[in-house]
């Protein structure tokens, strides 16, 4: 929980909503994600999609 609430600080800093997102998978973190959605001027640039994908390359 830590972790995504330092995500969404991080969002926040930059104008974003500040959500964050971490996915743990047996006791590791495997993917994280924030939100970019302005940054990036991409709606799908949300923090759980952006944990999704990063899991999904774990």
């Amino acid at each position: 929980m830590r972790e995504a609430l330092e995500l969404a600080r991080e969002a926040a800093a930059e104008g974003e909503v500040p959500v964050g997102a971490v996915i743990v998978y047996q006791d590791r973190v495997i993917a994280r994600g924030r939100n970019r959605r302005e940054v990036g001027k991409n709606a799908l640039c949300h923090a759980e999609l952006e944990a999704i994908d990063g899991a999904c390359r774990a």
